[in-house]
């Protein structure tokens, strides 16, 4: 049996995790790179119909969806995961700048298919290395500060990118360079702390599926594991479309108001621009503070974060419909405010939660299950295109309710294991 490494020493420990942390804001910089700047330079380009965008990233998150589990499985069996990442995470920096290639839309679509699928899949890999640089019973706090420095990466692209002044193609490469930048300490220092095993490819790759069969015919004995599974399902579904269509629903809802100067922030008029970059800020801002908060009490208590970041996306989604177009104070602090705990809540306490269900063996496992609760979760991006295209934004964004909605009932039914770490004080 090979022996365990030894142990890192603490100022090597300490900048792992960081370089760790920092890879999260990387990451967000192809996010809002998607949000803020994507979206509505592809719609302009599609003669603005959201619907192959949205068919584009359904088809991007099933292909991605199917491979995480197989290469969560991988990962277990080969200890490969720093050298999955490199590769996922250099393969979506070029599909990002590709974007700035005038080669029509359907280079444009293939370039976003590309970046999506190994976007996704460099999270599994990224969030399988949690444990490789987190203290024992201290996960929930290291995830609550990538989330929360993550969303830094947002504000770095509406301060940086969003006034920039170079056509949107630059900014594209731009965006690329950032996430190149930020990912590179991650990349170079991080490593996966299991033992290595030298297991040939083809071998790993059928053991691979052989224990994902395994692990999804026995799934439903695990019915707590079950529940979180659907339950992230869904909260995620929510989180995706909103990612993708933050941008251009509040262009949408207010373009009447900031066009008539009537769109007021404490007596002052809000432009289109202005309102957009304001609510972005107050957006991953506040998404900023909540995640480093939130890390604490999800090491207590990782099921009640979840739940409570459910309940506020769903306030965040009726405020957003009822105050869209009317009031940018209430649209502020419901879509903005609530929208915020619910998005730094989720990453933050979906990641603990992993970690407390899966064995430690079987780590990258585990978060192959729970990638394909976040790469499948595309349902409300698709149906938000379609209705949005027949009845209106407000419409598009009320219909994801019905997600939020079962994954509360589905949160409701998990049971938290009794041997769940103490965390250090």
């Amino acid at each position: 049996m090979p022996s365990s490494p030894p142990p890192t020493p603490l100022p090597r420990a300490r900048l792992r995790r960081g370089a760790w942390v920092l890879y999260d804001l990387a990451n967000t910089v192809y996010a809002a790179t998607l949000t803020f700047l994507f979206t509505p330079f592809a719609k302009t380009a599609l003669g603005n119909d959201l619907r192959l965008i949205g068919i584009t990233s359904l088809a991007s998150m099933l292909v991605a969806g199917l491979l995480a589990p197989v290469f969560g499985v991988l990962i277990d069996q080969t200890t490969r995961t720093s050298r999955y990442l490199v590769i996922a995470t250099l393969l979506c920096i070029a599909a990002l700048a590709g974007f700035a290639v005038d080669g029509g839309p359907a280079w444009l679509l293939a370039c976003f298919f590309v970046a999506n699928v190994t976007y996704n899949l460099g999270l599994l890999f990224y969030n399988a290395l949690l444990t490789a640089v987190a203290e024992p019973g201290r996960e929930g706090r290291l995830s609550g500060l990538g989330t929360g420095i993550g969303y830094f990466g947002t504000i770095l692209v509406l301060v940086l990118l969003l006034d920039l002044a170079v056509p949107t193609t630059t900014k594209f490469v731009v965006a690329a360079l950032l996430f190149l930048v930020a990912a590179l300490p991650c990349l170079v220092l991080v490593r996966d702390q299991r033992p290595p095993r030298a297991t040939a490819a083809g071998q790993a790759w059928r053991q691979a599926f052989r224990q994902l069969h395994t692990t999804l015919r026995e799934l439903p004995q695990h019915r707590s594991l079950l529940w979180f599974l659907l339950g992230n399902f869904c909260l995620v579904d929510v989180l995706n479309t909103a990612i993708l269509y933050f941008a251009d629903f509040t262009v949408t809802v207010f373009q009447p108001a900031t066009t008539a100067g009537t769109a007021l922030l404490f007596g002052q008029s809000c432009s289109s621009d202005g309102l957009l970059k304001l609510i972005g800020l107050l957006l991953n801002g506040m998404a900023l503070v909540f995640g480093i908060v939130q890390g604490r009490w999800t090491d207590r208590a990782p099921l009640a974060v979840l739940r409570a970041s459910a309940v506020a996306l769903l306030l965040a989604l009726v405020g957003g419909t009822l105050f869209g177009g009317n009031s940018v104070l209430g649209y502020a602090l419901t879509l903005g405010v609530c929208g915020a705990f619910g998005l730094s809540g989720v990453w933050t306490a979906g990641r603990k939660m992993v970690v407390l269900l899966a064995p430690k063996e079987r780590i990258g496992e585990v978060f192959g299950l729970y990638s394909i609760t976040v790469k499948l979760s595309v349902l409300g991006s698709a149906i938000y295109g379609f209705v949005e295209f027949h009845a209106g934004a407000k419409p598009a964004m009320l219909a994801q309710a019905v997600q939020l909605l079962i994954a509360l009932a589905c949160l409701a039914m998990v049971r938290m294991p009794r041997d769940e770490p103490v965390t250090p004080s």
